[in-house]
């Protein structure tokens, strides 16, 4: 029988869910009469039980092991083998030994019988991955830092929780390899990651020193007696030829035109509210002696001489963990708050050390500039000539005086992408070897922390959250079209790792096996640089990494929601992470059909009942009005966008004049408010609902005019769709009733969104607490009164959502803890915003409907669909 119709099976590592691992071990023990010990290395997943089997083999060793309880996997002959399993196990032994003496005399590993197993080895993630409990000394506590201890000011709290802090590391202090040792290594790779940015200043100079020379033929002509017109018109030639050349080379290597590549910046973490993060990155410092120190600013009411030393971090809502360098040039961990939610204790720690190794030492930050900062700037330069930004773009407009100058430098930067992407090239060719030795010194930086056995999981772990990240990233973009955001980021990617189908997980798996960009210091490690922390073998710096990461926070999944805004618009309103990310399959067909029909300028709010006022755009047919829509889409997102930023504006001056009535000192700018007297609150209140009325009426007439396609499409169908097609217009008409109680119950959603960021820079007055939390659940209900009012407006499932929001009293006191107040109002500021977001689905379902029998039409009719290129 040929190879290829032979087979192998392999351990799964899992048991069937009816039976327990202790029942199935000892059927295994039963079934093939082996000792325990030896059946228990069949849980090892990757683990071959049998090799060359033929197909009927197969079946009969598949239903034996099923029966037992044990999840198999079958593979082709000889794909995997048990030599590195074996390899694990016994390395595993040598260093429990090593660590605990009195268990050194082990048995060696058993081989199991010829008929059960082969020496062949799988998948060994899972083999003496990290230390047993056994492993640790027995004296030592369990980690739990609470929020009592941490906060600084009592001496015996911070020294009793530095002490259990300190007991998450084994007792040894250095770690084996010093990964700033080998500074004679590095430095041939410096001399060639120096290339290009010495040619990017060899550029600048000549730059410099021509226009020096340039200048200086004026005065030397003055001197001569031979200045003129021509000296000057030459001299004028010379500067321009020279800053054309600067402004397309040189300067923006130097000075990138678009934004970095590091993109926006976090929320800067003050060392208040994670009292217990600063305390473990000093120990780690102390530990492994990687750590990044910056001046640290003290209270306002101290003198700066006040100011301490200790890491700057910030937090990001994404998955990312690095050391970036902020506007003054010091070094700041960004701590990506996804990955803090989402991967174990020990795995963030490792992610830290990795990050801060390439700043640790002179040596290493240089190296780190010449190898990867090049690669970053070329790479924002041919983006920023692709995209035909200039210097003389990089501002909020160009003058129209420069805009000859700026389409010149535009044409001269096409023209250049591909010697920016040979300059790229050059430089990946000669910064390489450097690159990928730092690459490797940050992967041995993690693997001290975890241990050479963990980084293969740990690796795997780490791809699923940059997965995850990806794709919590583009259904937050998408959410953001149509005026929506998930309204805790961190929790969202944590939940879409933790509900990985099978499917990607081997995809991922599968992706592991490719070749990682060394120049990318956040990109997940794959199997070769796996290999290669296995080789070293590292042991644990960690002894246990179980303890809870958030609990470090005081407040952790507030900070989640206050960061889930950072680089979302103003405009968005924020949405319970649920609704966005399991959304029905019916749900995201009703999205598409609305993105085809608005072509993704959906509106916010309802289409109107009526069409237009204006009786030349009523003649209009159904041809001309989509013409006519196409041409104002670009001004309609302009419209939607001021609309919402209005409607926030209006949140802010509310609150700043009950703060003003309240005789509370404020800063009238930060509420857009015009001075700091009830009368000019009431003025600055006046003015901008004028300015969201005159927004409304735009929007209105653009939104009739997609009333009157619709109506002109449902004229020309067939009797049954159009009786369809009128009764769903019919219904929709009678959201009209919910219009008004809807946008005040929005209105008060922004407004308790503002106390938020109120309470965080001062206390709220009590009669605000008192007033507008009962306010919003009256709300609430008063909307679910009028949708239960007109029978089939909604869906049974979406008035039970609608009616969770309304349920219980909220009663908020001034007495109230901060935490515990900002909790309460982050409570009721997502009922506010679930509440309208549950309407807004049930009114945007019946529109698909209508909408798809309107496309349907529109393409039998032969109707030129409304599309525009590039309207976002």
């Amino acid at each position: 029988m040929s190879a290829q119709q032979k087979f192998q099976i392999v351990s799964a590592g899992k048991t069937l869910r009816a039976k327990s691992p202790a029942e199935v071990l000892q059927q295994m023990a039963s079934a093939f009469s082996i000792k325990t010990e030896q059946a228990r290395k069949l849980f090892v997943k990757g683990w071959v039980i049998k090799d060359q089997l033929t197909p009927a083999q197969v079946v009969q060793y598949r239903t034996q092991l099923q029966q037992i309880g044990l999840k198999i996997e079958v593979h082709p002959a000889g794909k995997f083998d048990n030599r590195a399993i074996l390899a694990r196990l016994q390395f595993a032994r040598q260093r429990k030994a090593k660590l605990n003496p009195e268990v050194a005399e082990t048995a060696p590993v058993a081989a199991l019988p010829a008929g059960l197993v082969d020496t062949s080895s799988a998948d060994t993630k899972k083999a003496g991955g990290s230390l047993s409990s056994q492993d640790l000394p027995a004296n030592r506590p369990r980690v739990q830092v609470s929020r009592e201890e941490l906060p600084g000011g009592d001496t015996g709290a911070m020294a009793s929780a530095r002490a259990q802090l300190e007991a998450l590391f084994l007792p040894e202090s250095a770690p084996e390899v010093n990964v700033n040792t080998g500074r004679l290594a590095i430095l041939p790779g410096m001399f060639g990651a120096a290339l290009v940015p010495a040619l990017f200043c060899l550029m600048f100079g000549l730059c410099v020193y021509y226009a020096g020379l340039t200048l200086w033929a004026i005065p030397a002509a003055i001197l001569e007696g031979s200045f003129g017109f021509a000296t000057m018109g030459g001299v004028l030639v010379k500067l321009v030829l020279l800053g054309v050349f600067a402004a397309l080379l040189p300067i923006p290597y130097f000075f990138p035109v678009v934004s970095p590549v590091d993109g926006v910046a976090g929320e800067r973490l003050r060392k208040q509210e994670a009292p217990g993060l600063f305390l473990l990155l000093e120990i780690l410092q102390q530990k492994v002696g990687l750590g990044i120190t910056g001046r640290l600013a003290g209270p306002r009411n101290l003198s700066a001489a006040s100011a301490t030393t200790g890491a700057l971090v910030e937090v990001t809502p994404g998955a990312e963990i690095r050391v970036r360098k902020d506007t003054a040039g010091q070094p700041r961990l960004s701590l990506g708050l996804a990955a803090v939610a989402s991967l174990k204790a020990s795995d963030v720690l490792a992610l830290i050390a990795r990050s801060m190794c390439g700043f640790h030492g002179r040596w290493s930050r240089l190296a780190g500039e010449l190898a990867l900062t090049p690669v970053q700037r070329l790479q924002q330069m041919q983006e920023a000539m692709e995209q035909e930004l200039t210097l003389l773009s990089a501002g909020a407009g160009t003058a129209k005086i420069l805009q000859p100058l700026h389409r010149l430098l535009a044409s001269c930067g096409l023209a250049l992408v591909p010697v920016t992407d040979r300059l790229l090239r050059l430089h990946r060719a000669a910064s390489g070897p450097l690159a990928r030795r730092l690459e490797t010194r940050a992967d041995c930086a993690a693997a001290q922390i975890i241990g050479s056995d963990g980084f293969a999981d740990f690796a795997e772990r780490w791809n699923q959250l940059l997965h995850a990240d990806l794709v919590c990233g583009e259904i937050n973009r998408e959410a953001q079209l149509v005026g929506k955001r998930l309204a805790n980021v961190p929790q969202a990617v944590r939940w879409l790792r933790a509900n990985l189908d099978e499917q990607t997980r081997a995809s991922i798996e599968m992706s592991m096996g490719e070749t990682t960009d060394c120049w990318s210091p956040a990109e997940p490690a794959g199997h070769e640089r796996i290999a290669a922390v296995e080789e070293r073998g590292f042991n644990p710096l960690l002894a246990r990494g179980d303890f809870s990461f958030p609990k470090l926070f005081l407040d952790f999944d507030g900070l989640c929601i206050r960061v889930s805004r950072v680089g979302a618009d103003d405009s968005c309103r924020a949405v319970e992470n649920h609704l966005l990310l399991t959304a029905s399959r019916e749900v995201e067909e009703a999205q598409q059909t609305l993105t085809e029909y608005f072509n993704r300028v959906i509106p916010r709010e309802f289409l109107p009942n009526s069409g237009p006022a204006n009786a030349e755009l009523a003649e209009l047919d159904l041809q001309q009005t989509i013409d006519w829509l196409r041409a104002r889409l670009v001004d309609l997102q302009e419209l939607e966008q001021r609309h919402g930023q209005l409607q926030l504006h209006g949140a802010r001056i509310q609150l700043g004049a009950a703060l003003v009535r309240a005789n509370v000192r404020i800063d009238p700018r930060k509420y857009h408010l015009t001075g700091t007297t009830p009368a000019a609150a009431d003025e600055t209140r006046k003015h901008n609902r004028v300015r969201i009325q005159e927004s409304q009426q735009q929007r209105g007439q653009i939104h009739a005019m997609f009333l009157q396609r619709i109506r002109k499409t449902v004229v020309g169908m067939d009797t049954p769709e159009r009786n369809t097609a009128g009764a769903l217009l019919a219904k929709l008409a009678l959201f009209e009733q919910l219009r008004e109680p809807l946008c005040a119950l929005e209105r008060t959603g922004d407004l308790v969104c503002e106390m938020i960021e109120q309470h965080a820079v001062g206390e709220l007055p009590a009669a605000l607490l008192q007033k507008y939390p009962p306010l919003a659940v009256q709300q609430i209900r008063q909307v679910y009164q009028v949708a239960t009012h007109n029978e089939g407006l909604l869906s049974d499932d979406l008035l039970q959502k609608l009616a969770a929001c309304g349920e219980g009293e909220v009663v908020i006191t001034g007495h109230s803890r901060s935490g515990e107040l900002i909790s309460q109002l982050q409570a009721l500021e997502l009922r506010c915003k679930h509440a309208s977001a549950v309407v807004h689905e049930g009114y945007q379902l019946l529109l698909a409907r209508l909408l798809g029998l309107c496309l349907a039409e529109e393409k039998r009719r032969n109707i030129k669909p409304l599309r525009l290129a590039a309207v976002i």
